[in-house]
């Protein structure tokens, strides 16, 4: 792309309800992905099969899933970018996200193929970096769906409509549970073995039928209509200028020409490396750190969900008024809290928690706060932050914040689990002691968000980056 003009011109003046609705259903399947898959399945069976394979410890167990999880999203911050960039010249994002969905789904399937570590892990690889490249492919779709000053409304219905997969993970859980038993504890069969034989039946049975689950809530999305400015060139032509495209952001982020998108881009990267780290363990946690059964962290994970829904809904109305800015202070102010209240519930004394796994259920009021704003939020920094004709590469950039983030938060929080295995804390303590850096991320996020000019205004009044203000 040349001129930002070119694309202000096909940005969407209207908003149709109908078409956001068609375009939030790809929301509600990524999510239950998220959900289903990455949380509830795919962390407590890869620990199951590393035991199954002869490693004897929780803590080296942990070490490896971690480690392919770091590698995952090493992957995504690799390539976001350029796919990014490639997207913008060619003038289209629904095919990628169609192509990226394809991806995280068969790979997912393939998990099925051997009930093996080493190919959980590599099945995992691709699925995830299907799921991170779509998930940039379609927030980058707003401009061209909605109308400037209800964008965030627009971004918060499909938040709001992203908890449909949330309950239907949950959903689908309690349901593969009550057919097939819940699966054993990572922490007990570590323990204990004979006392706690190995059975993932239920994880196993979840697979396909969440997939199934995912393809259905997907279809609509196809009728979505998305406005495209398609370019005329090859293939190679439109690499080659994706190749350019995606130097010359790179150099008005880091170079000091878009400061403000730089400011955006540390914060991100800060407070969302404490949030994915919450949510990356957020099930196991409760299970092996709070002491609670796989069926009641469900109830913990159920009413977060729904509280996230209703905060999703409130965050999209106040960015179109407010900003991202205020918006992600108060976020990440609520995440804090939920942080907090998570390390408390995981401390135990004298072999007993200091509080039962029960306190983790108010706290669900912060999660839902901290949770159902996130995306949304990010998803309008970057429409405010970026030229028009770059906000996919823009996009891939944040992706690289938050998938470097999510490289950090496995690794951290594995490196003090060690510390804590070998002072010889007990597991729950480990993931206590484990959580508490994350507060410190949470802080430091929000100096660098402080220091953001907001262009909320400039944005509304139809100005786009580079804003005159700077100049």
């Amino acid at each position: 792309m040349s001129e930002s003009n070119d694309i202000t011109v096909i940005e969407a003046k209207k908003t149709s309800l109908r078409n956001v609705f068609l375009w939030s259903s790809y929301d509600a399947a990524d999510t239950l992905f998220s959900q289903g898959i990455l949380s509830i399945v795919f962390q407590p069976l890869v620990l199951l099969l590393a035991f199954e394979m002869g490693v004897s410890s929780y803590w080296q167990a942990f070490a490896l899933m971690s480690t392919f999880m770091a590698v995952s999203n090493l992957l995504v911050a690799i390539f976001g970018p350029l796919i990014g960039a490639l997207s913008d010249t060619i003038g289209k994002r629904k095919s990628g996200v169609i192509i990226a969905a394809a991806v995280m789904c068969g790979a997912t399937l393939l998990f099925m193929v051997w009930m093996n570590f080493w190919w959980l892990c590599i099945c995992f690889l691709f699925a995830n970096f299907g799921y991170q490249a779509g998930r940039m492919f379609y927030d980058s779709m707003i401009p061209f769906i909605s109308k400037t000053e209800e964008r965030g409304r627009t971004s918060g219905i499909s938040g709001a409509l992203s908890f449909i997969g949330t309950f239907a993970g949950l959903g689908l859980a309690q349901l593969v549970y009550g057919i097939w038993g819940q699966f054993s504890k990572p922490t007990d069969v570590f323990e204990d073995h004979i006392a706690t034989p190995i059975d993932y039946t239920s994880l196993y049975w979840m697979i396909p039928i969440t997939v199934g689950v995912i393809a259905l809530f997907a279809i609509p999305f196809f009728f979505s209509k998305e406005k495209t400015s398609e370019s005329q060139k090859s293939f190679k032509e439109n690499l080659s200028l994706a190749s350019k495209d995606y130097k010359t952001t790179f150099g008005e982020i880091f170079k000091g020409k878009n400061k403000n998108a730089l400011y955006f881009i540390l914060g991100w990267f800060f407070i969302t490396d404490a949030a994915n780290t919450t949510i990356l363990y957020m099930n196991i946690m409760i299970i092996d750190g709070a002491g609670a059964s796989p069926g009641q962290a469900l109830i913990v994970m159920a009413v977060g969900g729904v509280l996230s829904m209703v905060g999703a809904i409130i965050v999209g109305f106040l960015l179109d008024k407010w900003g991202p800015k205020k918006n992600f202070i108060i976020n990440a102010c609520a995440w804090f809290i939920a942080v907090v209240i998570g390390i408390l519930a995981c401390i135990e004394v004298n072999g007993e928690p200091l509080l039962p796994w029960q306190v983790l259920i108010p706290s669900a009021f912060f999660i839902g706060v901290g949770f159902g704003g996130l995306w949304i939020i990010g998803r309008q920094f970057v429409l405010e932050v970026a030229p028009p004709d770059r906000v996919t590469q823009y996009q891939g950039f944040k992706q690289i914040a938050g998938r470097v983030s999510a490289i950090v938060s496995p690794l951290m929080f594995l490196g003090f689990m060690a510390i804590g295995a070998s002072i010889g804390l007990s597991i729950p303590n480990q993931f206590a002691i484990a959580l508490s850096p994350l507060l410190l991320f949470f802080i430091i996020g929000y100096f660098f968000i402080r220091k953001y000019v907001s262009v909320h205004k400039e944005y509304l009044a139809g100005e786009r980056a580079p804003y005159k203000k700077f100049q």
